[in-house]
């Protein structure tokens, strides 16, 4: 996603999240904000850790977590650090549930050469099974739902035999995507779980989920990461040095989230959001023509992830007009930058004029109107609000 440009897309970021002590990040585990999957990293989160450990060590493992925060946040990671874990220490090279010898674990690393890690990350392992939405090869993204069929291998594989003697463990991620008819085949499952199996379930907010699903699971909520632990991922998944003002620029505009820092970085960079930022906060001396060149500018590419990309900072510079008209605030500072407060505004008609803006946005998708249009007209109705 190149704001403002024709880049060709990046691959996909290096993270869903980050998480544990600062002294994890390490150059001898990743050299870089890696996947997932492949990430032996876990900064921030260290309650969370502790959590599991312990009741991992009771023998009170639950058979179903939710996992629950927002997107980038690091859940997905952790979910693949637990299933890690749980896979060595329950497994037959381990010497059982519990391990070979009387020690509790007092953390859930495992080394990246060990046999269990590198089975998980190649995606080999035969007692871990990993659910995501599918990818649609005509559109060219990921489909909006998580749909019955692809939840219906979770019931054959659970009802088989360990094949190394230990855990068996589903991740569905972005599980609040799951279509309420699909849901049923994970309600089934939780109705009479298996011995010895885990269900994680990853969501970036549970209200998709039916309550049934929720009672049934132990939910567990991802914080946003401490400013101070995210700037440090940051500077580590940079591919070049980032300045102070960039760093505060990003970590503002990631709310927490290492992998939505990430996203934003690679996506046309500080310059690109400085921009976009910019142009909103020129529109009260803005012309027609200027607010032309601007949507072109931003809707040059015609990509999904171009837009997507504006609407995010769209909706950041919306919270931030709502939190300075209940603070009373004139204005707020990120990097180089000054954003300020709407004028001869109140909370009420922040609200209304983003409501306004919201449904614009949602009868040009639905329409599937043009991208330029669509950017032109929400920022004259910005524009008209003050």
């Amino acid at each position: 996603m190149d704001l403002f440009g024709d880049a060709p897309k990046p691959t996909d970021v290096a993270m869903d999240d980050g998480h544990a002590p600062s002294s994890f990040l390490d150059d001898s585990m990743d050299t870089g904000l890696q996947s997932p999957q492949n990430s032996s990293m876990f900064v921030g989160h260290k309650n969370v850790e502790d959590q599991f450990l312990s009741l991992w060590n009771k023998g009170k493992m639950p058979h179903a977590v939710i996992l629950n925060g927002l997107k980038g946040i690091g859940k997905a990671t952790f979910a693949y650090r637990l299933a890690r874990f749980i896979l060595k220490e329950s497994g037959d090279d381990n010497g059982g549930l519990f391990g070979g010898d009387d020690a509790s674990p007092m953390t859930m690393d495992v080394a990246r050469d060990d046999t269990v890690f590198r089975k998980v990350m190649s995606g080999g392992h035969p007692d871990i099974k990993v659910v995501t939405r599918p990818f649609d090869e005509k559109k060219g993204k990921f489909k909006t739902i998580i749909g019955r069929d692809e939840l219906r291998v979770i019931p054959p594989f659970f009802s088989q035999k360990s094949a190394m003697g230990g855990w068996q463990i589903v991740i569905v991620d972005d599980a609040n995507m799951m279509s309420a008819d699909s849901q049923n085949v994970i309600l089934k499952i939780l109705e009479e779980p298996p011995e010895k199996a885990l269900l994680i379930l990853v969501t970036h907010g549970v209200g998709g989920l039916i309550p049934t699903i929720r009672s049934r699971c132990r939910f567990v909520s991802f914080d946003p990461l401490p400013k101070d632990t995210l700037e440090e991922l940051l500077i580590k998944g940079a591919d070049t040095p980032l300045m102070p003002d960039d760093l505060d620029i990003l970590t503002s505009l990631a709310q927490g989230s290492a992998g939505q820092g990430m996203a934003l970085l690679d996506s046309g960079g500080v310059e690109s959001l400085s921009k976009a930022l910019e142009y909103l906060t020129a529109l009260h001396n803005a012309n027609a023509e200027d607010i032309d060149n601007m949507a072109l500018a931003i809707g040059k590419s015609g990509t999904v992830d171009t837009i997507e990309g504006f609407l995010y900072i769209l909706n950041w510079w919306f919270d931030q007009q709502i939190q300075m008209q209940i603070q009373g605030e004139a204005s707020v500072r990120i990097g180089h930058i000054t954003v300020p407060a709407l004028k001869n505004q109140t909370l009420q008609s922040v609200l209304q004029l983003q409501e306004s803006v919201e449904a614009h946005i949602k009868t040009c998708q639905i329409g599937n109107l043009d991208n330029r249009y669509m950017i032109f007209k929400l920022l004259r109705i910005i524009q008209d609000g003050e």
